[in-house]
C-alpha cells in the first residue's frame, strides 16, 4: 500500500486542480470577449461600429456609420440619440500612438471646457460617458462645413468675411472672459452652418489662460502648435501665450479668405518673414491687401492682428471687433454667462 501512496497523492492533486483550471480558462475567455482592461497607455475598445457594424452605444446612442472623421487627437463618429433621433457626434481618443494618454487627457479637458460654455457661435456640449473603460465625448452635429474651402474658385467678399470674423470674435470674447484660450483658431476649426451661423469648434488644444502662461513645456507636448501656412508665432515657437494668440488666428483666417493665400506665405513674399515684426512691415502687408481691393480699415486691422509680437496686436477680442467693423456689424453679446 505504501508503494501506491505517492500515486494516490498525485491523482488527488490533479483532480483538485481541475476546478481551478476551469475557472481560470472561463475568466480568460470572458476577458477576451469584453476587450482588454482599462489601464493607462493601453488600447481600449472604440464604439461598436469600429468592428464594421453600427450598433448601440451606452444604451442611449446609435452609431450610424463607420468613423465620420479621423482627427489629430480623436476619432469622430456620427451617431443619433435614441430618444430624440437627434444627430450628434461622438468623439473618442486617438489610439495606437506613444502619447495615447495625452490624447485622452486632451479630450477630457475639452469636455470640461465645453461643459462650462454656452454661446451661439460655439459647438455645444451634450454628454460624456465611459464605455468599456473608454472615454466618450458627445457634442452637437453641425449641419455645414468648415470655411476652409476644398477647391476655392474665388476670394470671399469682404463684407461676408468681416461678418464671420465678428461672430468668431464674439465667441472668443466670451471664452476669454471664462478664462479659456482656444489656441487653434484657423479656417479648419471654424464651421459655417446651413443657416449661415459661424461655429468655433475643436477645443482639443485649449488651455486655461493662467495655465497657458505658467505651465512648463515638459508637461504638455502641445505647447508648440504648428499649422502650415497659419502658424501663430508664440505657439509655433513654443512660447508663452494668452488670448492674443486667438486674435492672430482670426486675422490670419481673414487674410486667407480674402486672398486665398496662406497668410504666412503671403507675408513671406512681401517682407521675407512669416509675420510682420514692425509697423512698417505691417504697413506693407496692409498695402498689399488694399491693392487687392480690401478697405483700408479691414486691411490695417488684419495686418495689426497678425503681427509677430502679441503686444503689437489688439488687447482683446472686443477691441479687435470694434476696429474691424462698423458698430452695425458687431453682434450683441447674447450668450449665457460662463458657469
Amino acid at each position: 500500500m505504501a508503494d501506491f501512496a505517492p500515486l494516490i497523492v498525485l491523482i488527488a492533486l490533479i483532480v483538485s486542480s481541475i476546478p481551478v483550471a476551469v475557472t481560470i480558462i472561463r475568466t480568460a475567455r470572458k476577458r477576451d470577449s469584453n476587450g482588454p482592461p482599462a489601464a493607462p497607455g493601453q488600447t481600449l475598445q472604440p464604439p461598436p461600429s469600429a468592428t464594421g457594424s453600427a450598433g448601440p452605444v451606452n444604451g442611449r446612442y446609435e452609431i450610424k456609420s463607420q468613423p465620420y472623421k479621423q482627427g489629430g487627437m480623436a476619432t469622430i463618429w456620427l451617431a443619433k440619440e435614441r430618444g430624440t433621433n437627434r444627430t450628434c457626434i461622438i468623439k473618442t481618443p486617438r489610439r495606437g500612438t506613444n502619447i495615447d494618454n495625452v490624447y485622452l487627457d486632451k479630450l477630457m479637458q475639452e469636455a470640461g471646457y465645453l461643459k462650462k460654455l454656452s454661446h451661439p457661435n460655439l459647438v455645444k456640449y451634450l454628454d460624456d460617458f465611459y464605455l468599456n473603460g473608454e472615454f466618450h465625448l458627445v457634442i452637437e452635429y453641425i449641419n455645414g462645413e468648415t470655411i476652409m474651402p476644398s477647391a476655392p474658385r474665388s476670394c470671399y467678399r469682404e463684407e461676408k468675411v468681416v461678418a464671420w470674423a465678428c461672430q468668431v470674435l464674439d465667441a472668443l470674447s466670451y471664452i476669454h472672459s471664462a478664462g479659456i484660450v482656444h489656441r487653434d483658431v484657423n479656417p479648419k476649426n471654424i464651421m459655417l452652418t446651413s443657416e449661415g451661423t459661424i461655429k468655433l469648434i475643436d477645443f482639443g488644444t485649449a488651455k486655461g489662460l493662467s495655465g497657458a502662461k505658467r505651465e512648463p513645456e515638459s508637461k504638455d507636448p502641445f505647447t508648440q502648435i504648428a499649422n502650415k501656412g497659419f502658424d501663430i508665432p508664440e505657439l509655433f515657437m513654443g512660447g508663452e501665450s494668452d488670448q492674443r494668440c486667438d486674435l492672430c488666428g482670426v486675422a490670419q483666417t481673414c487674410i486667407y479668405l480674402l486672398t486665398l493665400r496662406p497668410p504666412n506665405d503671403l507675408c513671406y513674399s512681401l517682407i521675407n518673414s512669416n509675420w510682420p515684426r514692425s509697423y512698417s512691415e505691417a504697413a506693407a502687408v496692409a498695402n498689399c491687401l488694399i491693392s487687392a481691393g480690401i478697405s483700408k480699415r479691414t486691411a490695417r486691422c488684419l495686418s495689426q492682428g497678425s503681427m509677430f509680437s502679441p503686444g503689437s496686436r489688439f488687447a482683446g477680442a472686443r477691441a479687435m471687433q470694434a476696429a474691424l467693423s462698423p458698430a452695425s456689424l458687431t453682434p450683441p453679446g447674447n450668450a449665457e454667462a460662463p458657469k
